[in-house]
């Protein structure tokens, strides 16, 4: 939350005041932490936490780490972009298909020469936290509703297949403990598809006894890139969430073979939410903000002007923030021009995070 303030004018009355405040967010981060543990535990998550390196088809492997990024929490736009530019396989060669079985005495993944699918399967025998022994398997769909896959350019002229639909799904001992669906959308370059999205969106979930929910959107043009999302835990009766909408509004740069070089961005807007509950009590917060960015003589952002600031604590306003945020004063602190407004009173965002224990100076 503090770092979130010191990254990015409401007429609204705070009714917390600064105590009150630092309090709730302690009070939070340690409940919070308490639930994300216990899901943890659970046999599905186990499961992914316990698949053997070197699955077949690296590609794969990259794509279903990026995805799992994405479910992880907020990103920016540009970091989104990035990150997604990633999913097209790193050689020519096609999606990778047929049933793999993980073998620990060799050790090593061995071809089932059988299985005649279209799909890839994995499987891997594991052994959850109290040493009982069990199977799970994952199942990559490519072509989800007869939806064909697509062969895409990459930057250096190479060309990949890659998904328009798919799901993964989980099973754990033969049930069903999880499952993700991916929906992409390619650039068009004069009618050729390149290796980066304009749109995509993914939801998942995983659990047998506890349940982890998330859900990515991405939408990319070329004068806004916006992504927003959810995250869910589970565990019990406590349970913990998350949610974000975060776009930048601004220039898109691209080269000559349409794949973009940068993002000047000009202006934008932040909100994010968190709740929890757990023993009984809940909790939640959202942080709001829109941002506008200066730049010097040279074309360098050189601060954000930040109006509509707000922190909610518990659906109630705990804070409103405006003004300037830079490092005006040249001490590695910034926001001494930026006003936060508590019930009892005010400081600037400089002064409250010195009080959090950042250190004036630049060494």
């Amino acid at each position: 939350m503090i770092l979130a303030l010191a990254a990015c004018s409401a007429q609204i009355e705070p009714q917390a005041t600064q105590a009150d405040f630092d309090r709730s967010v302690q009070e939070y981060q340690a409940d919070l932490g308490t639930v994300v543990a216990a899901a943890g535990q659970d046999l599905a998550l186990q499961a992914l936490g316990a698949t053997p390196g070197g699955a077949p088809g690296l590609p794969t492997g990259a794509l279903v780490a990026n995805l799992m990024n994405l479910g992880a929490g907020p990103v920016s736009p540009a970091d989104a972009l990035k990150l997604l530019g990633g999913l097209a396989p790193l050689a020519d060669q096609n999606l990778e298909r047929g049933k793999w079985d993980y073998d620990p005495s060799s050790p090593g993944w061995v071809l089932d020469a059988s299985y005649t699918g279209n799909d890839l399967i994995l499987t891997w025998p594991f052994d959850d936290a109290d040493g009982v022994s069990h199977t799970a398997s994952l199942t990559f769909d490519w072509d989800n509703n007869g939806t064909p896959t697509v062969d895409v350019r990459e930057a250096n002229g190479i060309t990949s297949e890659m998904p328009q639909d798919m799901t993964v799904t989980l099973a754990v001992d033969g049930s069903a403990a999880g499952s993700l669906r991916g929906q992409f959308a390619w650039y068009d370059c004069g009618g050729t598809p390149i290796a980066e999205p304009t749109s995509v969106v993914v939801s998942g979930s995983a659990g047998v006894n506890d349940r982890v929910e998330f859900t990515f959107n991405l939408s990319a043009s070329d004068t806004r890139i916006r992504t927003s999302g959810s995250f869910s835990v589970t565990a019990g009766g406590d349970s913990g969430s998350l949610s974000w909408d975060v776009w930048a509004d601004g220039t898109m740069q691209r080269d000559a073979s349409c794949f973009s070089t940068g993002f000047d961005t000009s202006a934008g807007h932040v909100n994010f939410q968190t709740a929890e509950t757990a023993n009984g009590s809940s909790s939640s917060f959202e942080f709001n903000t829109d941002f506008a960015l200066n730049f010097d003589a040279s074309g360098n952002p050189t601060s954000a002007v930040l109006t509509n600031g707000f922190v909610k604590v518990d659906g109630a306003v705990a804070l409103t923030f405006s003004g300037t945020l830079d490092d005006a004063n040249g001490n590695c602190v910034p926001g001494e021009n930026v006003s936060l407004v508590f019930a009892d009173g005010s400081l600037t965002l400089e002064q409250y995070l010195i009080a959090q224990g950042a250190t004036p100076g630049c060494n």
